[in-house]
Formats: structure tokens, sequence, C-alpha cells
């Protein structure tokens, strides 16, 4: 991958409830405060879905532009791959920009914009999560897919911010580039049904998105987009180690997560005070 000039383009998708058993600390408010601060350069647009008024007030107080919906969490990503087709169609987002999805219910650390642009130069889909899924000697045994974690091998490579590790799978705060994003797009929606699909087959008993003989569930499926992008489309698909962000449920290991985001509400108290 060549080093990548365009514009860092944040989607960001929130609604009302910020994890499921994220601590107190994690809150929407929190977070997004904190997004904004490790990414300063970045141009936001906020899809808020099932949001209540306290964040309608947080992209109002931020000065965010945002739209609102009740599509649901496959329905408002997939508003999302509206967005990046018809901002590409329009002009206003580059082939090469780099399209960054982000869940209301990830923190962030310090260095997290240049550590994405180290990313990008080297993968065609980045996450800053180190999932610890990935750890089955410390975490448990993960099978998706009928993929065992135990036995991923993992490439290493030493970027500009740190070190960064091949993966098969990771959420759904990730980036990529809108071109790749376009040329994946039927994955993409595949994976993110909204309605469910009686008619299409399992490829084994073990994948977990289907349900009985024939039965696709809608919802969100990660892993199968990313089994499919990085197994059978050959994308490669990397991860920061150790991670630049985190999700709230499950935290990325070697980082005092709530430090990090002690300093960006710190950092917006000393702002509104001058």
């Amino acid at each position: 991958m060549a080093n990548h000039s365009g514009k860092i383009r944040v989607l960001y998708r929130m609604n009302s409830r910020c994890g499921r058993i994220s601590p107190e600390w994690f809150t929407n408010r929190s977070c997004f405060l904190n997004f904004k601060e490790n990414f300063p350069n970045a141009d936001i647009y906020a899809v808020l879905d099932n949001a209540d008024e306290s964040c309608i007030q947080i992209m109002e107080d931020t000065g965010t532009p945002y739209e609102s919906n009740s599509l649901g969490n496959p329905g408002a990503y997939n508003r999302l791959l509206d967005i990046v087709t018809e901002r590409v169609s329009s002009g206003e987002y580059g082939i090469d920009d780099i399209i960054y999805f982000v869940e209301n219910d990830y923190c962030h650390r310090r260095g997290a914009e240049f550590a994405l642009l180290d990313g990008i130069s080297l993968s065609d889909y980045v996450t800053l999560y180190d999932h610890p899924d990935k750890y089955p000697d410390v975490y448990g045994e993960q099978n998706h897919m009928g993929v065992l974690y135990s036995d991923i091998r993992s490439k290493i490579w030493l970027g500009r911010t740190g070190h960064w590790r091949s993966t098969t799978s990771t959420c759904m705060t990730f980036a990529t580039t809108a071109g790749t994003l376009l040329d994946d797009m039927d994955i993409h929606r595949k994976y993110t049904r909204i309605e469910d699909s009686p008619t299409e087959k399992p490829r084994n008993e073990i994948e977990e998105t289907y349900e009985g003989p024939g039965s696709w569930k809608a919802g969100m499926h990660d892993c199968p987009i990313f089994h499919k992008l990085t197994l059978v489309r050959n994308r490669s698909l990397i991860s920061s180690i150790p991670g630049y962000s985190t999700h709230g449920d499950w935290f990325s290991p070697y980082v005092n997560w709530e430090e990090e985001m002690r300093v960006s509400i710190n950092n917006e108290r000393v702002t509104t005070n001058v």
C-alpha cells in the first residue's frame, strides 16, 4: 500500500446506549469529546440512530453536522454506506479519502490520528482496536465461522507509529479508503442485512449468523464481513499493537483508558473556561 494524501472523513454512528457493560466514565459525551480531541484534523459527520436529546445536544455543543434517524443498527450502517457513495459521486469525497467508521462506544488514545494514517499506508483495512479475542491463551478460545483464533498466524510490521499485526476480523469501527470501500460494497451490504433472507444456505453449521437451515438473520455481522474480505477477496486488515482505540465493553490491553478519557474531559473544561 502507498501513502494516502486523502482527507480523513469520519462517519460517527451514535445511539442512546453507549456500550452494554461499559464503566460509568464511558459515556456518549466522554467518548465523543475524546474522539474530537484525538482527531483534530478529521472531517466528522454524525448519524444519530434512535438517539435521545442528550446525543443531539452533544452535536450542537461541538458544532458537529449530523442527521437523525430510527433505522436500527444495520440500517444506520447502510446509511453510512449511502453517504460515502453519494459524496464520492458528487465529488465531495475523493476516491483516496480515508473513510473512518466510528461507533459511539469507543475511546481513542493520544496519537490515534497519526496511527490511522500510518496504518492506511500499510493495509487495505485498518483497525486501531487491539481486540482481546485475538489472545485466546489469556481471554479464552474464540471460534468465528469455523476459524479458531488460536490458529491465526499474523505478520508483524514496524510502522512509523508502532507495531501492526495482520488479523482476520474486527468490529465495525475501522478505516479504509473510499475507493476500496466502493469496490467491496457488495460484501459490506451483504453482511449487514436489514431484513431476514430465508433462501440463502449456510456455509457451515458453525456460522452463527444463520438461524436454522437456509435462514440468514438480519443484523450486523462483522466477523463474516472481514473473513470474506481477508480470506476470499484477499484484502489486508491490520490492527495496532498495543491499541490506539478500545471498545468500552472489552478493553484493549496495556493502556490506561480511563486516563486517556480523563485527559479529553479535562481539556474540554479548560477550553470552556478560557
